[in-house]
């Protein structure tokens, strides 16, 4: 039984109503179309829809609107004919339409030239109750409450598909009246349309209390938020650029937020915070936290997930690319992460078709055996030495730079053999070349490369800071984040460039792989930089160059960035 439904006696009926006319002024303007839907609280439904012939001509602006036409309505009845059929179908029901003021006064107004009695029906606008129960949400209009609510809204402004629309918003309107203000009958919500505010909504009085003693605390800066029950359990762990603007908005309009939030906030009696120098500090924080606490509202992030890599070992002499989920320092480049194996498996089966690369074993391979992949072109067969570690060579910095993003050959050839494949109604094949091009595509467009390689050289990140947060610096070694900070200012940054790249000298004989928090880590700040690409200086270390010049050249660059965006 639906909400509705239990709010009718068996005799009760609603009629949700809604009209088209060619203007907005009832005694200048007519209706051009009329529909109803009769909701019984026996469970019964029925409807009304007819198109109305006004006599004139319909304006060019309402056709734009409504898609009606003179031509539609030129041999339709007239609303000599319409008006009284629709008032024996609405009977003594109630009359519910969106803006009922708009329809009740067109219909009165054909009543009245009819020379008939105006409508004494209860009314019910779900606009006045949108007013009392969201009044949260920005915009009101019967477009912004199916946005809200998710009610498709494809055939708009005609009048049926609106009066759909606004039975599905009385139907929801109904559950939170029930919910939240405990209504149980179509009386007393058509009293509640007519409550002020305060009325409606008089706040439960821990939101009182968080509101009055805990919210004007809160700083603007950086920082991780938590979400606390009555016996201190944390629900729900958050992070954001300003503190005080992002906790304050879950308890202003609370009505208005998604069903998960309001739930949230009924559960919630105390709420604290950690403040962080920067945004990605608090990023990182957030993560861990919602890690150790395991927060019941929380629904992403809970675990640290291992994520697949792409690894060549670029110590052989012909490497070949694998799929491996343990990342370890054992010299091998490490090229990732991926969403789950399937995607990384994906990839390595893009590049061993479009790269003459060896995917056998090194047990394989010292057997000297040309393979089928070698017979079709696949695979250069070094393993009978048909092709030079040289040769070999350049073949893999070719697959580092497709890796890296460098993508127009294969794209370009991926397309034409898709193509091809289509042409000899092999559709499957084609389908497993779109979906090629479709990866490349994401991976290319989330990280600006089809997959970074993890470790790489030493690269120091900087974003200058703001008025509540001061700047960021990032200092990457061997795949983990060696420093994070945020200095006072260029000067301060400086010195902290020069003695943390100093201090790097012993770790590059580190032997131990990088843990799932260190990886977890990596994972937020790629997505930060690539968030904010436009704001950010990256230095990476040259090969073999000394790093007090790597330092010198970072300094220098930051400082030119600083003056450039000040």
């Amino acid at each position: 039984m639906s909400a509705l439904q239990d709010f009718l006696s068996h005799d009760d009926a609603v009629v949700v109503t809604d009209i088209e006319t060619t203007g907005i002024q009832a005694r200048q303007h007519r209706v051009i179309e009329l529909a109803g839907m009769r909701l019984s609280g026996d469970g019964s439904r029925s409807e009304f829809a007819e198109l109305i012939n006004p006599g004139v001509t319909i304006p060019s602006r309402i056709t734009r609107i409504t898609g009606i036409t003179t031509g539609m309505v030129f041999d339709r009845p007239t609303a000599d004919d319409v008006i009284p059929s629709f008032m024996e179908f609405l009977g003594d029901s109630v009359f519910v339409a969106h803006n009922i003021r708009f329809d009740w006064s067109f219909i009165n107004t054909e009543l009245d030239r009819l020379g008939l009695p105006d409508m004494d029906n209860r009314g019910l606008c779900t606009l006045k109750l949108a007013r009392r129960l969201l009044p949260g949400l920005r915009s009101k209009s019967l477009g912004s409450l199916a946005k809200f609510y998710r009610i498709p809204g494809e055939g708009r402004h005609r009048a049926a598909k609106d009066v759909e629309i606004t039975a599905k918003v009385l139907e929801r309107f109904c559950e939170m009246a029930a919910d939240e203000h405990g209504i149980s009958d179509i009386q007393e919500l058509i009293e509640l349309q007519a409550r002020t505010y305060a009325r409606v909504h008089a706040h439960a009085r821990h939101v009182v209390t968080i509101k009055k003693d805990r919210l004007p605390d809160l700083p603007d800066s950086p920082g991780v938020y938590y979400m606390l029950d009555g016996r201190g359990k944390v629900l729900y762990v958050g992070k954001a650029k300003d503190l005080s603007k992002r906790v304050v908005s879950y308890f202003n309009a609370i009505e208005a937020h998604p069903p998960r939030i309001r739930q949230l906030i009924a559960k919630v009696r105390d709420v604290r915070w950690e403040e962080q120098p920067t945004e990605l500090h608090a990023l990182i924080e957030e993560s861990r936290e919602i890690k150790r606490l395991d927060p019941s509202f929380n629904r992403a992030q809970k675990k640290y997930i291992p994520r697949p890599y792409l690894r060549l070992d670029g110590r052989e002499a012909f490497p070949r690319l694998t799929v491996q989920v343990i990342m370890r320092n054992d010299g091998a480049e490490y090229y990732g992460p991926f969403r789950s194996r399937s995607q990384a498996a994906s990839l390595l089966e893009l590049i061993e078709a479009s790269f003459p690369v060896r995917n056998c074993s090194p047990s394989e391979f010292e057997r000297g055996r040309r393979c089928v992949r070698a017979d079709i072109g696949r695979c250069g067969a070094p393993c009978t030495n048909e092709v030079s570690e040289d040769d070999y060579g350049e073949v893999i910095d070719a697959v580092r730079d497709f890796l890296k993003g460098d993508i127009g050959d294969v794209t370009m050839r991926l397309e034409l053999s898709m193509l091809q494949a289509s042409e000899s109604l092999d559709f499957e094949m084609a389908a497993r070349y779109r979906d090629w091009i479709e990866l490349l595509e994401k991976r290319l467009a989330r990280g600006g490369a089809v997959a970074h390689e993890v470790a790489g050289p030493e690269t120091v990140h900087f974003m200058r800071g703001s008025q509540t947060e001061r700047p960021t610096l990032v200092i990457m070694a061997h795949g983990r984040i060696h420093l994070l900070a945020a200095p006072d200012d260029g000067s301060s940054g400086d010195h902290m460039i020069r003695d943390t790249l100093r201090d790097l000298d012993h770790l590059d004989a580190v032997g131990s792989g990088i843990t799932p928090a260190e990886a977890d880590a990596r994972r937020v700040l790629d997505h930060w930089l690539h968030v904010h690409q436009d704001r950010i200086v990256s230095v990476e270390r040259r090969i073999e160059e000394p790093r007090p010049a790597f330092a010198e050249r970072t300094t220098s660059m930051i400082e030119m960035y600083l003056e450039t965006h000040s």
